[in-house]
């Protein structure tokens, strides 16, 4: 790594660090109770060049390798889940327009993709193994592509311009697109009530014949493909079950709880076994936000206590992104004597 490099993970550290203790936790409580606005969050986290991601720093990103990004992504979500999962939503299809988009398409979207000008949800359902739930076809004028289907998890709503789209196409490939996210009689959105971070504005989103202009479609890629990367997305959703934990564990202050939150890290990052991996790190993270709850007694159950809040995220991470594997790990982990 060169001083450069080494530079560059030491000062983003070092900003989430700083971001995540000093605006992001101190804020989290009234984000989670609707008191604050989460775009207020996101603002901030823009101006210091998060909305930019793994992208080098001459495009407008920080610059930094997949280790470190995932270490990022955990430290700004033990500041703030909503916030975090919010902006991982846009992250995903800014990689995507930067490594595959035509330059036209480059040029056209990712200053502000990556300046957080443009902010885009995911609607990724059609990258999800299995039969198709969102398709997209060619539109019977061949002016570009109509999709069908539903997304049934989509963040953002409301604070986003555009939703980052998969979708399946005729030869069952997986075509990526860019839709706006404006509600139509093509397009409509029913909220969803989560356990914890619905300040995120997770909708259901259903498309019917829905039309998206044919310079929206940015590329297209086998199942195949797209599966050769699924451990690294796993790997940087799995910062947000380490972010819960971490915010634990950092209220529990034992150096065993660090000692286990470290070993769960480690094996994230080492990515052998990434399915089981990420189920241990749920279930430490439930057993970890548990403890701060026993620990604040009556008061840790309260609605404007961070302990009850941190339970209620670790809750939903159990089930946030994640695959048969390591659901099927996590139920064995949970039912053991």
């Amino acid at each position: 790594m060169s001083d450069h490099t080494e530079d560059a993970v030491k000062d983003a550290v070092a900003v989430a660090t700083r971001l995540a203790d000093e605006v992001l936790f101190p804020r989290a409580t009234a984000v989670d109770t609707g008191e604050r606005n989460l775009t207020e969050n996101l603002d901030v986290l823009a101006e210091h060049r998060f909305y930019g991601g793994v992208l080098p720093v001459e495009a407008g990103g920080l610059g930094v390798d997949l280790p470190t990004a995932a270490l990022l992504g955990e430290i700004l979500a033990g500041g703030c889940l909503s916030t975090t999962l919010t902006l991982g939503q846009h992250q995903g299809i800014t990689g995507v327009v930067a490594g595959k988009g035509s330059a036209e398409q480059r040029e056209r979207w990712l200053p502000g993709l990556v300046s957080g000008k443009i902010r885009s949800g995911a609607a990724f359902t059609g990258a999800i193994p299995g039969p198709p739930r969102l398709t997209v076809r060619e539109a019977p004028d061949g002016g570009g592509y109509v999709l069908n289907g539903t997304a049934p998890w989509v963040s953002g709503w409301g604070m986003v311009h555009v939703l980052g789209t998969a979708a399946r196409d005729a030869d069952d490939n997986i075509a990526w697109l860019l839709v706006d996210a404006e509600e139509s009689a093509t397009l409509r959105v029913v909220p969803q009530h989560m356990l914890a971070a619905d300040a995120t504005r997770t909708v259901t989103v259903d498309f019917t014949d829905h039309p998206v202009p044919a310079d929206r479609l940015i590329t297209v890629g086998t199942q195949a493909e797209h599966a050769a990367g699924e451990p690294v997305t796993k790997r940087l959703n799995g910062s947000l079950v380490l972010g819960v934990a971490r915010r634990a564990v950092l209220l529990l202050d034992d150096p065993a709880w660090t000692a286990e939150l470290d070993a769960c890290r480690a094996d994230l990052d080492a990515m052998e076994d990434i399915d089981a991996a990420r189920a241990r790190a749920g279930e430490f993270a439930v057993r970890a936000a548990t403890a701060t709850v026993v620990k604040g007694a009556g008061r840790g159950v309260l609605t404007d206590a961070t302990p009850q809040r941190l339970l209620r995220e670790a809750g939903l991470m159990l089930v946030f992104s994640s695959r048969p594997a390591i659901q099927a790990d996590l139920l064995r982990r949970l039912s053991r004597p």
